[in-house]
């Protein structure tokens, strides 16, 4: 929670608390305890699900955020382009970040363009990008959505939970560190110097894809990862041990 400068000065004053997850890969997934004194202190619950929305289960009337939002291509399986945004209908009346047509009222109607008007639209409705319309995104991220909704957060969760169980045991088997707590669809490995250049060649030049972040391994299985591509993992972490 961020109160600005020392001393008290309300001019000054901005309060927040804000999630994001990590960049070693734990995929961080709900706020953390100082919420209820963030709460008493007036602050504002700015909530980044981008990692963790579609695979870990987030009920915004149990978390109670001002603001939500999350990319739409990492876990929501979306084109590149669009994004989601959650405002609390306390917010609704607030002035948003782009001033375009397509946010006023009834900009729906283009037969009435030419009478501009003030007003914005009712609801979040307000704070949409401008060009949002996106005919060659739109159709993408609405087929990911329904295969999402299809499989559900807490099922996604479940799934890949036991992927990441056993690439974590094959990490501390191996003698690195797996940093928890952790979210049930990341991990973060962190790797020995002498071994980090030679197993992130080793496993490119098979086709086995994680992400390096600084000394950590960031491994991010989704539905479309097998039991085979997990043992492909493992077996070159033991390889590599």
């Amino acid at each position: 929670m961020d109160r600005g400068r020392a001393g008290g000065d309300r001019r000054a004053d901005r309060r927040g608390v804000g999630t994001a997850g990590p960049l070693d890969g734990r995929g961080l997934a709900r706020p953390g305890g100082g919420l209820p004194a963030a709460r008493a202190a007036g602050a504002a619950l700015v909530v980044d699900a981008s990692q963790s929305a579609g695979a870990v289960p987030l009920d915004v009337r149990e978390v109670r955020p001002d603001f939500l939002f999350a990319v739409g291509y990492k876990w929501l399986l979306g084109p590149f382009g669009l994004g989601y945004l959650y405002v609390d209908p306390a917010h609704h009346g607030g002035r948003p970040l782009e001033e375009n047509w397509i946010v006023r009222r009834d900009a729906r109607d283009f037969s009435r363009l030419v009478d501009y008007r003030d007003a914005y639209q009712d609801g979040a409705r307000r704070f949409d990008v401008g060009q949002r319309t996106a005919f060659e995104l739109t159709p993408m991220a609405v087929a990911a959505l329904e295969q999402m909704n299809a499989w559900t957060p807490s099922g996604v969760a479940r799934a890949l939970a036991r992927h990441t169980a056993l690439i974590g045991e094959a990490a501390l088997a191996a003698g690195w560190t797996v940093p928890e707590p952790r979210g049930p669809h990341m991990l973060g490995v962190h790797l020995p110097a002498d071994v980090r250049p030679r197993l992130l060649e080793y496993l490119e030049a098979r086709g086995i894809h994680t992400a390096a972040r600084g000394d950590a391994l960031r491994i991010s299985p989704h539905m479309h990862t097998t039991d085979e591509d997990v043992d492909r993992l493992t077996a070159a972490f033991r390889r590599h041990h």
